[in-house]
């Protein structure tokens, strides 16, 4: 059976010229691998997957997202990514671009690491609601 082809057709890419707030789910700010988290999968020499092999500019964003609850979820489904949210108030004149990709929250955002946490306002652990739904 095929593989689905990603329905990503075209992406609009902005250079942010307001501060900008997103969300990321990173390691704790202490760790080690905390920065890393500020670099693609490209930019790690991972192999493109889902809609990076459709668009290569994808395989260079960071995925970000508008709601912290959505970013929270993420996290707590998927701990290898490291279970923290950390929130960017990313600003103008660092050159940073982004575009609305994915899912309703979803953003694609290109920026350089140490730009991304020079934008970083908070980093908090992750949990799981137990009274919402699943």
């Amino acid at each position: 059976m095929p593989r689905p082809m990603s329905l990503l057709c075209t992406i609009e890419i902005v250079v942010i010229d307001q501060p900008t707030r997103l969300h990321r789910v990173t390691p704790s700010r202490n760790s080690d691998l905390f920065l890393d988290a500020f670099r693609s999968h490209y930019e790690r020499g991972m192999a493109p997957r889902g809609p990076e092999n459709r668009a290569a500019a994808i395989h260079m964003a960071l995925s970000m997202f508008d709601s912290l609850d959505v970013a929270a979820r993420l996290a707590t489904r998927v701990p290898k990514l490291g279970g923290h949210v950390t929130t960017l108030e990313l600003q103008p004149d660092l050159g940073i671009c982004i575009a609305k990709t994915g899912g309703p929250a979803h953003w694609s955002v290109w920026a350089r690491p140490l730009q991304l946490d020079q934008c970083t306002i908070d980093v908090v652990k992750a949990i799981t609601d137990p009274y919402s739904a699943p």
